[in-house]
């Protein structure tokens, strides 16, 4: 049984990888060794060899340390001894001991197929010393020693590598100055896989307590500061492990992992659970067709909470974990996974990605690419279905450590990450540290827009769906919602765009509202009414375009009119009357025909949709009805519309 959630996905993965490299290392010496011996040893050194064996093979380590050593002071150029005393103490992890009886065995024979794996640790020993050129030198003596194909030398090949990436990265570092969250955020001796909100307001992350019980926590920032955080909730904390969660951009929306729960289907499974008011729901789990009897982990929800990207070494993968993304389908299903493809998994291993809020940076942690070693971060972009071929994010993010988790802020602007290097003291703490240009240089920023919904009457919240459309490609690129008791939302908005807002509830006037977002932008508060269906009740159509002094409508106004067509097919008993309105530009009568005449073209086109005429009539009231004074183009703007009124 895994006791902690994130301590087997994450941490343990250091050791995991090197384990793995040393249990390589020792298959292949069990194969060679299992009935060796020295055929140029004496035969009271052979005796005694066959003893250190015997004890080898029993587990008695001191045992056959003192055997080994006691071979070699009768027989010091024992090639078989002095890799076996290596390979022991490769185990007990003692570094000086193995570097000096590896270096005696290769000294002794150069070129023997045994001697493959003592100068591939020697390579990583130089390796982790970031002495690349002595590294690349050992790796390339080992690589033709191993067999061809084999996944020994492809390691040494990915070696060779690395040796290469990492010399060029150290003389062209990112820079970067990392600074910790502080005390009263890391206030465990354990805390890791940091993730925020949009408005980078509310921060959550995975602690370990010191009874080993693995909990996620929350805190608030208040006038610039975090506060002290607080478990999440009583109904996600259990006296189990949960971690490693991932958060909508609203904050609403929680997907996080819990291990060998009574109604798991594997090792570990991925939950979910959502947020009204102060309150999250009860956990439920993902389901069968995201959790596997095999590990499923590592959760990355994107801003909208429509699609979730996950670590699993399940079936139909490129290789050991791989990256997966799920779909959120219109019946609030999610769909069979797909495999991110081999331009983001490997054959070796990959996980804990996080798709930026803009939907189309993937960073994710894989050992499988040359890099600075064990596991790095890596960048890759979407282009609509297609990523891009992955990129190491670079020094000094990246070192011969293993880097596991790393979240960007939606502005694009810092860092978040946990880091047990030598700083923390033994210890794994929250850091943040600006992103370096070249790295802001790969994000498309994002912005964000936030407020409430509630009823205009009674100023009552009001749970409500909200629609983000991009008005140049008329495509929907975000689904949201209110919150129930608060009526607040926060949508994600990609920099540069020019937006339609739209915000329906049944048995009330749906709200457009349009607006751009540029750079120096961080975000757009929009309060919103909502009108009630009832007589005399009016609504502005906000995304409805002409050119100047023309009544034809503009292709941009299409999804404005497919949300009136939806709320008039969805209220068949309303009937509406559309009035068109002008600015004080031109002659009054001129003003009253044009205003006319482009009421119609919107009456004309809901008729062509299917709504019958009697339902609508159309008016023109020119400059008449002004709800701005004509003293700027912003205030003419706002008098040059479209309304529509339940009569």
């Amino acid at each position: 049984m895994e006791n902690v959630v994130t301590n087997p996905q994450v941490y343990e993965h250091s050791i995991m990888h090197r384990a793995a490299l040393f249990l390589l290392f020792f298959c292949l010496f069990v194969s060679n060794f299992a009935q060796a011996q020295d055929a140029t040893l004496s035969r009271k050194a052979r005796e005694t060899y066959e003893k250190a064996q015997e004890a080898w093979q029993a587990r008695k380590l001191p045992d056959a340390i003192a055997l080994f050593e006691k071979v070699l002071e009768q027989e010091p150029n024992s090639y078989d001894t002095n890799l076996r005393l290596a390979q022991i103490y490769e185990l007990q992890r003692n570094a000086d001991l193995t570097k000096k009886y590896y270096a005696k065995a290769i000294l002794l024979r150069p070129s023997a197929p045994q001697s493959a794996a003592a100068l591939q640790w020697i390579g990583r020993y130089h390796f982790e010393a970031q002495r690349y050129d002595s590294a690349q030198v050992y790796f390339e003596r080992a690589l033709p020693l191993f067999p061809a194909k084999s996944s020994l030398a492809r390691l040494a090949e990915k070696s060779i590598a690395s040796s290469k990436f990492a010399r060029e990265a150290i003389k062209n570092p990112l820079s970067i100055q990392k600074r910790s969250l502080g005390d009263t955020i890391n206030f465990l001796n354990t805390q890791y896989f940091p993730v925020m909100t949009a408005d980078d307001e509310t921060l959550i992350f995975t602690g370990l307590t010191e009874n080993r019980d693995e909990n996620i926590y929350t805190t608030h920032r208040i006038k610039g500061k975090w506060d002290v955080p607080e478990e999440i909730s009583a109904s996600i904390n259990t006296t189990n492990n949960e971690g490693t969660c991932s958060v909508s951009a609203d904050g609403r929306t929680l997907v996080f992992t819990a291990c060998n729960r009574p109604d798991g289907y594997g090792s570990c499974d991925l939950y979910i659970s959502r947020k009204e008011g102060k309150d999250w729901s009860a956990p439920v789990n993902l389901g069968q067709e995201i959790n596997t009897r095999d590990w499923e982990s590592q959760p990355s929800l994107s801003a909208d909470g429509h699609l979730l990207y996950f670590a699993s070494d399940r079936k139909g993968g490129q290789g050991k974990r791989d990256i997966w993304v799920t779909k959120l389908d219109e019946k609030g299903k999610w769909a069979a996974p797909k495999n991110l493809g081999p331009h983001i998994n490997t054959v070796d291993e990959e996980n804990a990605p996080f798709i930026h809020a803009n939907g189309r940076t993937l960073f994710y942690a894989s050992n499988g690419f040359p890099g600075m070693g064990g596991f790095d971060i890596f960048i890759s972009q979407r282009t609509d279905t297609v990523w891009s071929q992955s990129k190491n994010i670079g020094y000094p993010i990246n070192t011969v450590a293993d880097q596991v988790g790393l979240f960007i802020a939606s502005d694009g602007q810092k860092a978040y990450y946990t880091d047990d290097g030598s700083e923390a003291k033994g210890r794994s703490l929250l850091y943040t540290f600006n992103l370096p240009q070249q790295v802001k240089d790969m994000i498309v920023p994002t912005r964000y827009a936030k407020g409430k919904v509630f009823d205009k009457k009674t100023n009552t919240p009001l749970a409500s769906a909200i629609d983000l459309f991009d008005l140049k490609t008329q495509q929907k690129v975000g689904e949201f919602s209110s919150d129930s008791k608060t009526g607040s939302f926060l949508a994600v908005l990609n920099s540069g765009g020019e937006y339609a807002f739209y915000v329906s509830k049944a048995g009330y006037l749906f709200k457009s509202l349009s607006f751009t977002v540029n750079d120096s932008t961080s975000f757009v508060d929009l309060d919103i009414p909502l009108e009630a269906i009832e007589k005399d009740r009016a609504e502005v159509l906000n995304n409805i375009f002409f050119k100047t002094g023309e009544f034809s409508l503009d292709e941009k106004s299409k999804v404005e009119l497919g949300k009136m067509v939806d709320f008039l097919g969805k209220n068949k008993t309303v009937k509406i009357e559309i009035s068109g309105h002008t600015d004080d530009v031109g002659s009054d009568t001129e003003n009253m025909e044009l205003s006319r005449r482009r009421a119609q073209s919107v009456q004309q086109y809901l008729q062509e949709s299917g709504i019958t005429a009697e339902r609508m009539t159309f008016k023109g009231y020119g400059e008449t009805q002004p709800v701005a004074a004509n003293d700027s183009q912003e205030n003419r703007q706002k008098n040059r519309r479209i309304e529509w009124r339940i009569l």
